[in-house]
């Protein structure tokens, strides 16, 4: 049989849609999809069209429909025996809606349908293919090959029928039809721990046995029960007499009116202790009371008599506070008479002061007359300078501070683009004709471009191209573009151009600024006052001169006598000052002194009167010590009152009974004459009940019963133990052809070694391998001259051999006559890059003559597997679209 195509509607993730897969291949065909396209969806529905029935309720079909469900329809297209057919399967998860059909497609003829096409599948497909499909179909994440009974079975009989010319009893079919028939009969009858098994004549005997048992031991029990009793009626007979005697009842009477006397007496004198506790709680609160409104009245004085000392304290500290501010005042006022001396004396020499140069003014007029006419000539130039640096500074001024934040943006916006170069990727472009360009700006060939941002650069005859940084490049860069705007903006707004015409502009402020500055230097030495001040002196000296305005003027100096007098007199005025500064700053620290005494002082008042006010507020109050006295007198009387209480609880406590006892007791005697009279009605009924019993025993014949019964038991345990020596004769039976089997095992398996040993040693070069006589797969493995078992293979290594053994499998089949495609779903997912190239190649070379169908996720790794390709496709319209 070979697999060509393979159609579905409304499966899994095709919910009301078509998808085709295929068409297949004779020999190796290939399916690469992404995960999630499909492929196992397929692989399942295939299974599910072989292998359950169109009416099926299944789980895994259930689990197959969409969530928007209505009915699964597959179909799959297979060559058998030369003849194309088409089966197809409606799956409703109910009988109602469900079909099967067969259809020729030479002609296209409706061969078989319903239970007719379910038959005709069994008989042409699953009857000769069961054990193939089990063993050749891998699902997705099954690497390993099927190990249920199912599975040994397929393998069993494939092995036996192509070992055709062993036809032994120690091998071969033969051997297996013999040791198959022993185990038949063996589990028939027994379980594989040789028990007796469910449904079989053992299991019968064996049941019959308990059956026999149970019911002989019933009998046997009658009889004991019957014999026990007639001594058990006598018994309760006799307890009923004893229970029932009157001196019993009068004891018991008598006992509980007793009890009940005694424990209302104890209850009565309980009630007074409870009492007297009551009172005694009474009073210590009422003495508690007393114990707090003493303390109020106690604390009260003690506060009043601590306030008293701290306002004594505080009346020291007040005066003497008092007495160093009035220190403090007095060194002040002794100081600034001081300082009035001095300031007197300084006014009477400035008075002189000003009557010597009253009489030098005349002489200085001259002088400055003269000394004005030259220094008109010293101030030409300067006023030349100022006026020159004036029309430079007419312009807006270009500080430092201006100058170093633009070259600082610079700095800044240089730093940022050789950054970025580092940390985002560049590109070029060179066009042969037409230049590329990024939002229809050309991009000069050969000009490096950064990709800082998401960049869509169009290519003229070519298409676009879209670049962006990877994820987290750049975070922290600043960026140059905000900066350079920054940059321009104040350029702007300065009217500059460039940061050099700023520099140039600042450095020609600077210097008309500092010619500006030396020229008021210069004029400001020469005319302090400022030359309109020198034009009017100018004028008016001349004026009280009678000096002509517009000449120059010379002066000849006299002897300097007055000029000497004058300075002698103003450093006279001069010491003054400095005396008069010396006293001025030892006033300082004395004001200061005063200040802080003064503070010292308000504080101290103030704390002193909070403490008057505090306390006013506890005076004492009118008959305070009266009423502490008669809270003292009262709390002893209560005290006294407590301890007479407390003696009366006392003795009432030594003369009470314990009530606990007191109710254990009459809750005894009256538990004990309820008691006696349950037991009574309980005796009574027993009493009737055993002459019910008694009766109904020795009318029924037991004692003949269990002799019959015996007997019965004896010969069915006879049966069992033949049977149970049959089962112990089949068992050692199949040991001993097992061991026989296992002798010839190495003629047995060698077809499948024949097979399977070519392509393990393609794989690992000299290997060898052990089959399991029980799994009929292999065991261990062989390779260097080391044995490993196939369980401890790596994931990679295990699954290439299960693979393998596939293979092996397949060509036995097919030699056999079963010609059964094989189906790997997502197969070697563990296999490094050089061995899959191994696997490749084997998978090639048993599909000459085999048809090999593969799915995988990994498209690349599985392009180079070669064979035909197949396509997952959705059909609309009946039109396949990939």
């Amino acid at each position: 049989m070979k697999l060509r195509k393979l159609t579905l509607h409304n499966v899994r993730r095709f919910a009301n849609r078509t998808a085709v897969l295929g068409p297949f291949g004779d020999g190796l065909t290939t399916i690469s999809a992404e995960n999630e396209n499909g492929k196992s969806t397929f692989f399942d529905a295939l299974h599910a069209l072989f292998f359950y029935e169109y009416g099926s309720g299944r789980k895994e079909l259930k689990e197959m429909q969409p969530y928007s469900g209505g009915a699964m329809r597959i179909a799959v297209e297979i060559e058998l025996d030369g003849e194309n057919y088409l089966i197809e399967k409606v799956f409703n998860l109910k009988k109602a809606g469900s079909s099967v059909t067969i259809t020729a497609m030479a002609n296209g003829t409706i061969l078989k349908q319903a239970d007719d096409a379910e038959q005709w599948i069994q008989q042409n497909i699953l009857t000769v293919n069961n054990g193939p499909f089990g063993l050749l179909w891998v699902r997705q994440g099954t690497i390993g090959v099927d190990v249920s009974p199912d599975g040994i079975d397929a393998r069993r009989n494939v092995m036996s029928s192509v070992r055709g010319q062993i036809d032994a009893v120690t091998g071969g079919r033969r051997m297996d039809s013999i040791v198959q028939r022993c185990k038949q009969d063996l589990d028939a009858i027994s379980t594989k721990q040789d028990k007796p098994k469910a449904g079989s004549q053992w299991k019968d005997a064996v049941d019959r046995i308990d059956q026999l048992s149970e019911e002989n031991d019933k009998l046997a029990n009658l009889v004991a029960a019957l014999s026990n009793d007639l001594g058990l009626k006598r018994r309760v007979a006799t307890r009923l007499r004893e229970l029932q005697a009157p001196e019993l009842r009068v004891l018991r009477t008598d006992a509980i009116a007793k009890a009940e006397e005694q424990l209302t007496a104890t209850r009565e004198h309980d009630r007074k202790v409870q009492a007297a506790q009551k009172d005694i709680q009474i009073l210590r609160n009422e003495e508690q009371g007393l114990e707090r409104d003493i303390k109020i009245i106690t604390d009260n004085q003690d506060r009043r008599k601590a306030i008293a000392d701290e306002i004594a304290v505080k009346e020291t500290a007040v005066k003497e506070a008092r007495d160093a501010k009035s220190k403090a005042q007095d060194d002040i006022t002794k100081l600034q008479t001081k300082i009035s001396e001095h300031e007197q004396d300084r006014r009477t020499q400035t008075e002189e002061l000003r009557q010597i140069r009253k009489s030098e003014r005349e002489t200085d007029k001259r002088k400055r007359l003269a000394t004005l006419s030259d220094l008109s000539q010293q101030l030409k130039a300067p006023k030349q300078q100022l006026s020159d640096a004036a029309v430079n500074l007419d312009s807006d001024e270009i500080t430092e501070a201006v100058v170093d934040r633009l070259s600082d943006l610079e700095r800044r916006r240089d730093i940022a683009i050789e950054t970025r170069k580092i940390q985002f990727a560049r590109f070029t472009v060179s066009a042969d004709t037409s230049p590329a360009n990024i939002d229809s700006t050309d991009i000069p060939n050969g000009e490096y471009r950064l990709i800082d941002q998401k960049l869509t650069v169009k290519l003229p005859g070519f298409g676009t191209m879209s670049l962006q940084p990877a994820e987290g490049v750049g975070q922290g860069i600043a960026d140059p573009e905000a900066l350079q705007s920054e940059l321009d903006n104040e350029l702007l707004s300065l009217g500059l151009g460039t940061v050099v015409a700023a520099r140039q502009a600042h450095a020609t402020w600077r210097k008309a600024t500092q010619d500006h500055q030396a020229a008021q230097l210069q004029i400001r030495a020469l005319a302090p006052d400022g030359l309109e001040a020198i034009e009017r002196e100018w004028a008016t000296l001349c004026d009280e001169l009678s000096h002509p305005i517009d000449q120059f003027a010379m002066f000849a100096a006299n002897s300097g006598q007055e000029k000497i007098s004058s300075e002698a007199k103003e450093r006279g005025i001069s010491s003054l000052d400095e005396v008069i500064a010396q006293l001025r700053e030892e006033l300082s620290p004395l004001q200061e002194e005063l200040a802080t005494q003064a503070s010292a002082l308000t504080e101290v008042e103030v704390l002193s009167l909070r403490l008057r006010s505090d306390q006013e507020e506890l005076a004492v109050s009118e008959g305070e010590n009266e009423a502490l006295d008669g809270l003292t007198k009262a709390k002893e009387a209560k005290e006294a009152e407590i301890v007479e209480e407390r003696t009366k609880l006392e003795a009432l406590q030594v003369a009470s009974a314990d009530l606990s006892a007191a109710i254990s007791l009459h809750e005894r005697a009256v538990q004990a004459d309820n008691e006696d009279r349950k037991e009574i009605h309980r005796l009574e009924r027993d009493l009737a009940r055993l002459d019910g019993a008694i009766q109904t025993q020795t009318e029924g014949s037991v004692e003949e019963k269990l002799a019959e019964v015996s007997g019965k038991l004896l010969r069915a345990k006879e049966r069992a133990a033949q049977f149970e020596d049959h089962v112990k004769a089949l068992r050692l039976l199949v040991e001993h052809l097992d061991a026989a089997r296992t002798d010839a095992q190495e003629t047995y398996f060698e077809p499948v070694r024949k097979e399977l040993l070519p392509l393990l040693r393609q794989l690992h070069a000299g290997a060898d391998f052990q089959i399991d006589p029980d799994k009929l797969l292999i065991d261990t493995i062989t390779r260097d001259g080391v044995t490993d078992r196939i369980g401890a293979l790596s994931g990679g290594a295990f699954e290439q051999i299960a693979i393998l053994t596939r293979l092996a499998f397949a060509r036995l089949f097919a030699k056999h006559g079963n010609h059964v495609p094989i189906i790997l779903d997502d197969a070697l997912v563990h296999t490094d890059d050089e061995r899959i190239s191994t696997m490749f190649n084997m998978l090639a070379q048993i599909a000459r003559d085999q048809q090999i169908i593969v799915l995988s996720c990994r498209t690349r790794a599985f392009s180079d597997l070669g064979g035909e390709r197949a396509f997952i496709a959705e059909l609309k319209d009946g039109v396949e679209y990939h």
